[in-house]
C-alpha cells in the first residue's frame, strides 16, 4: 500500500517555533521563582544585634612640639563606650615609638564610680566599663635627647559581649625638638682704671636642629668691695637669623621668646664707675633651654681684678 510522504517541514520554520518555546519556559521559571535549586526560596536576612557597647578611643598630645631629653606627660589616652551595652572585660593596649623611653601610664581617672579604673599599664584589663562611661589615663614619658621627629602613641582596645565584638584604635604623632643653645661673654680682664667706662658684650646663639623658645638667660655681677660696684646704663639688644629679642632687658632673668637654628642675639651692657672708685668685678652669664643637646656651652664668666 502507498503510504504519502510526511509534509516536510522547512529549517527556516523551525527556529521561530524553537525561540518562542524557550521564551515562554524562561517566563514561566521567572513567575515561579527561577528554576531548579528546591524552588528558589528567598534568604531571609539576619535579625538586628542584640544592644552590646561599643567602644571609641580618644588620644590627646599633651604639647606640640615637645622638647628631648625631658621627662613629662606627653599624652592623654580616654576610653568611652558610647554603646548601650556594658563592656564587661576590655583590654587596653598603650604603645609608642622607641624613641619614648619609660613609658608609664598613670594617673587613671573614671567619670562613673561604677566604672572602675584598672591597675595601670601599657597593657591594661577594664571590668565593667557601662554605657556612656569613660576612663582617661596619663601617658608620661622622655623622647630620647638629640631627637628632631615625630614621635607616635597608639592606644588600642577590644571587648566581647556574647557573639559582638567592638574594638577602637588611634595613633597621634608629635614633634619632639632638639637645640644646642650656648652663651659667650667678653669684658675686661684687667683693672679697670677709676671712674672709667666698660662693656660686657653677651652673645646667645643656637645651633639647632629646632627653634630654640622661652630659653632663660640669666645675667649677673657681683663687685669686690660691694659700695664699690659699678652704675649700669641702658641694656641694648640685636638680633640676627630671625631670632627674638626680649620685651625688658635687665639685669637678672630674661626670657627669650624665639631664637631659631643660626639665630644669634647680642646684648650689650655698659658700665661706669663713679669718679675716683673702681673695684674688682666678677660676670656670669647663664643659658637654660629645654632640649638642650650640649650644656658644655651653657655658661660664661669673667673675672676682673682690682687694682
Amino acid at each position: 500500500m502507498f503510504l504519502p510522504a510526511a509534509p516536510t517541514v522547512q529549517p527556516s520554520r523551525i527556529r521561530p517555533m524553537l525561540l518562542m518555546i524557550a521564551l515562554s519556559a524562561a517566563a514561566l521559571l521567572s513567575a515561579c521563582g527561577g528554576g531548579g535549586g528546591g524552588g528558589g526560596s528567598e534568604v531571609t536576612p539576619p535579625p538586628p544585634p542584640a544592644d552590646g557597647p561599643d567602644l571609641l578611643l580618644l588620644v590627646t598630645p599633651a604639647g606640640n612640639p615637645v622638647p628631648s631629653g625631658v621627662a613629662q606627660t606627653m599624652a592623654t589616652v580616654k576610653l568611652s563606650n558610647v554603646g548601650k551595652g556594658a563592656a564587661t572585660t576590655t583590654d587596653v593596649n598603650i604603645n609608642a615609638d622607641a624613641i619614648l623611653q619609660d613609658l608609664k601610664v598613670v594617673n587613671c581617672k573614671s567619670d562613673n564610680p561604677a566604672s572602675a579604673c584598672p591597675a595601670t599599664g601599657s597593657r591594661m584589663t577594664v571590668s565593667n566599663l557601662l554605657p556612656g562611661a569613660s576612663l582617661t589615663f596619663e601617658v608620661t614619658g622622655m623622647v630620647k635627647l638629640g631627637t628632631s621627629s615625630t614621635v607616635n602613641v597608639e592606644a588600642s582596645a577590644s571587648t566581647g559581649s556574647g557573639t559582638q565584638l567592638s574594638s577602637s584604635k588611634m595613633s597621634v604623632g608629635f614633634k619632639a625638638y632638639s637645640v644646642d643653645v650656648g652663651v659667650q661673654a667678653t669684658g675686661p680682664t684687667s683693672a679697670v682704671p677709676e671712674g672709667s667706662s666698660f662693656d660686657y658684650v653677651v652673645t646667645v646663639s643656637n645651633k639647632g636642629p629646632d627653634i630654640a623658645k622661652d630659653t632663660s638667660l640669666g645675667l649677673a655681677l657681683l663687685s669686690n668691695p660691694v659700695p664699690n660696684a659699678p652704675t649700669l646704663g641702658s641694656i641694648s639688644c640685636s638680633a640676627t637669623g630671625a631670632a627674638v629679642c626680649p620685651t625688658e632687658l635687665k639685669i637678672g632673668v630674661m626670657t627669650l621668646p624665639s631664637l631659631p637654628k643660626d639665630g644669634t642675639l647680642v646684648f650689650t651692657l655698659p658700665y661706669r664707675f663713679a669718679p675716683g672708685v673702681t673695684a674688682g668685678l666678677v660676670f656670669n652669664a647663664g643659658v637654660r633651654a629645654t632640649g638642650d643637646v650640649d650644656a658644655s656651652n651653657d655658661s660664661a664668666l669673667i673675672l676682673t681684678p682690682s687694682n
